[in-house]
């Protein structure tokens, strides 16, 4: 553990912030889609910078929320995978487990309160539901429900990503729609993919730990086989649903191939490389997505 107290730059360190970029890539396809059903406008782009802040943080509440559970259930411990490559809010920045808790709180209640304003000033009656939905997957990951420990952390992380999508797509145009929720199937699947490398790369010390992620319950070549799956249905999808535009998503396609050579031990993305590579790979994938969406909006 780092030995002098933390300051705000720990604080901010232990959010993970590299991450946060994630969920922001994510709010931003569905706040895009939202903008080609209600028209660009100041309004509309400052509601969808409104999204991309509450969603900042209650990733980065989840992050926080994770690293605790994850040390007392003896996931992370020092030596652990999870500490070794990235900063670890405990074990690395010196954080105390009761203010890594504390801090997950406080950011997830932020999170709550924009929903709150948003729910009144924008009229969006549907957001709490949103809020509930999203705050029970941040809970059942790693909390008490702890299905990260029970092999089905991929499907909350799926949902989530799912849910993600549909409430900023409806936070900004208004009203539902089916349309993003269809195009945040392959946004969660890229997304779960990051959490099952993660867990495949942990998957020995998992093990012995008694920690039954879903690599654990699998075994390593069935894991590496579903990623490599996921991630080429990630890639494929787009193309179906927002076609023709959906194609500038293969553009990620020579980094989707280099982390599934990394998953399986080869190429020349290592192991610490691959954490944040991942993440990158997220955002220009959404990238990607965000342009088709404009361009098929702009076409009619």
């Amino acid at each position: 553990m780092a030995s002098r107290r933390p300051g705000p730059r720990e604080y901010f360190l232990a959010t993970r912030p590299y991450s946060l970029l994630n969920s922001v890539s994510r709010a931003l396809v569905g706040g895009a889609m939202g903008i080609a059903a209600a028209g660009l406008s100041p309004t509309t782009a400052l509601i969808l910078a409104m999204v991309v802040v509450g969603v900042a943080a209650f990733q980065a509440s989840e992050n926080l929320l994770n690293d605790y559970y994850d040390v007392r259930r003896g996931a992370d411990a020092p030596g652990s995978p999870s500490t070794t490559l990235r900063a670890h809010s405990v074990y690395t920045l010196g954080l105390s487990l009761s203010q890594v808790r504390s801090f997950g709180l406080a950011l997830l209640a932020l999170g709550a309160a924009l929903v709150a304003a948003a729910t009144v000033a924008l009229d969006r009656p549907l957001l709490p539901a949103f809020l509930a939905a999203g705050a029970a997957l941040i809970a059942a990951y790693s909390g008490p429900v702890g299905l990260k420990y029970r092999g089905l952390g991929e499907v909350d992380v799926f949902a989530a990503a799912v849910l993600m999508v549909l409430g900023s797509y409806y936070t900004v145009a208004g009203r539902l729609s089916a349309a993003p929720a269809l195009v945040g199937v392959p946004v969660g699947l890229l997304t779960a993919s990051v959490a099952l490398a993660d867990d495949i790369r942990d998957l020995e010390w998992d093990r012995a730990h008694g920690v039954g992620t879903m690599a654990v319950r699998l075994g390593p070549a069935a894991s590496r086989a579903l990623y490599a799956a996921m991630v080429s249905l990630a890639l494929a999808l787009p193309p179906l649903i927002i076609w023709p535009w959906g194609l500038l998503v293969l553009s990620t396609a020579p980094l989707a191939a280099l982390l599934v050579a990394s998953v399986y031990g080869r190429g020349p993305v290592g192991p610490r490389r691959a954490v944040k590579a991942r993440f990158y790979m997220t955002i220009a994938y959404s990238a990607a997505l965000v342009a088709a969406i404009a361009l098929g909006a702009a076409r009619g």
